[in-house]
């Protein structure tokens, strides 16, 4: 898979410093995290990405200054649900406005690909294939109502212009960690219908449409070994292909 370079590459010290946030905001006690929701009502700034770790796939930790507990995510499902035309008009300008901090995602040419809803969550991935980068919110958006509030964002890809997918084939794009949540996005090649993601207990069913693909789940997809060292969370995939075909534990193209 292609490198990731959402930004000049930090320092491990950096690394190091941003992990430590990250603990800080996970032990956070629930009572202090919602009285800081209730007093912080609005959009969510992201604080940091930092690519984790020199592994095969790019791992984003993105950090915010505050974050609700997984009790906040009760409503999530594993099998999602597409946004409407309306739901995506309403969500989509305040995805947009968290996105505008990004100074390597240009959102004038940057086009809404993928809408998904699980509960009274939804999730946003917009791209530009030249260069192949990906913006990506979070938002918390009750059915049937106005209120979006809670966005979190991020953004990663590459210099260049976005690669081809073989046929049947699937690749990895950036892999977000908030406080609570994760989300991931990647391409997949012609024939490739259906992504199932396993990870930490959990099955996600990814939304596919025209060659690309996104999915979020309530969970933190890096934790820290026995060592102390901040690992990806396994993760396998099952593709579906568009001859009933399901391939278990495939690999995503290099």
């Amino acid at each position: 898979m292609k490198a990731l370079d959402a930004a000049t590459p930090p320092t491990f010290e950096q690394y190091a410093r941003a992990a430590d946030t990250l603990d800080r905001i996970v032990a956070t006690p629930l009572e202090e995290s919602e009285r800081s929701e209730t007093s912080k009502k609005k959009q969510l700034r992201t604080w940091m990405l930092v690519p984790a770790l020199a592994a095969a796939a790019a791992v984003l930790l993105v950090l915010a200054p505050w974050g609700r507990s997984s009790r906040a995510y009760a409503t999530w499902t594993p099998v999602p649900v597409p946004l409407s035309a309306d739901e995506s008009g309403l969500v989509g300008p305040a995805c947009r406005k968290q996105l505008s901090g990004s100074a390597y995602l240009d959102l004038d040419h940057a086009r809404l690909v993928l809408a998904e809803r699980r509960g009274e969550y939804v999730a946003l991935l917009y791209r530009t294939e030249n260069p192949d980068m990906a913006g990506f919110c979070l938002a918390h958006n009750v059915p049937g109502t106005n209120d979006v509030d809670e966005v979190k964002s991020g953004s990663a890809g590459g210099s260049g212009p976005a690669e081809t997918t073989p046929a049947g084939r699937f690749t990895e794009g950036a892999l977000a960690s908030f406080p609570a949540a994760s989300i991931t996005n990647g391409a997949a090649g012609v024939g490739v219908t259906g992504l199932t993601i396993h990870t930490g207990g959990l099955t996600v069913e990814a939304t596919v449409r025209d060659g690309r693909w996104v999915a979020w789940w309530p969970g933190q997809a890096i934790a820290k070994d026995e060592e102390g060292e901040w690992r990806d969370v396994p993760r396998t995939y099952d593709v579906l292909m568009n001859d009933g075909r399901v391939i278990k534990n495939a690999q995503p193209a290099s």
